[in-house]
């Protein structure tokens, strides 16, 4: 029993079976991270009452000088922004999203991105509001020789998500998100 050979041999079938049962484990830890949500809210609460930290947030997604985006829907029952955003340049793409890329969009360069944001606010608590932000970012990556692109869903990191509950707070974001 002495001879690693002979328990090798012995092992064999057991080893065998094992590794399946690894390969299974692993292949299905690697689809179910696959089909993790694209779309992730960031939230936190913030020390303003619900209307005063609504009404920052809508005023910024409104007025072109604090912010490049668009308001698309606000309702003032439910407390709910919609807006969106185009033309972001690459280092602002850089901080705030990531796209995967299959074998050929590898050599595409990123040449314009959109992001939709839609914020929910609601009070916690007399003076504070619970902020939920949740951001759609959908790149455009082009083969500038082919004058060739494609559009990619991708993901945020989460950094501008985190500025708007900042200015929802009353606070400025370190730079113009």
């Amino acid at each position: 029993m002495n001879n690693p050979r002979r328990l090798l041999l012995r092992l064999g079938p057991c080893t065998a079976a094992f590794g399946v049962l690894a390969f299974v484990a692993m292949f299905a830890a690697v689809s179910s991270a696959q089909d993790l949500p694209r779309v992730i809210p960031r939230r936190a609460t913030v020390d303003r009452p619900p209307d005063e930290a609504y009404g920052t947030l809508k005023q910024y997604f409104t007025d072109s000088s604090l912010s490049q985006f668009t308001l698309i829907s606000s309702d003032d029952k439910t407390h709910t922004l919609v807006a969106k955003r185009s033309g972001i340049a690459t280092n602002d793409w850089a901080d705030w999203a990531v796209c995967e890329t299959g074998g050929e969009e590898m050599v595409y360069t990123f040449s314009d991105g959109t992001v939709m944001v839609t914020a929910k606010l609601e009070a916690s608590g007399k003076h504070e509001t619970f902020v939920s932000v949740s951001a759609d970012f959908q790149g455009t990556y082009s083969l500038a020789l082919a004058s060739k692109s494609t559009e990619l869903a991708c993901t945020s990191k989460g950094v501008l998500e985190n500025s708007l509950i900042a200015v929802a707070g009353g606070t400025a974001p370190a730079s113009k998100p």
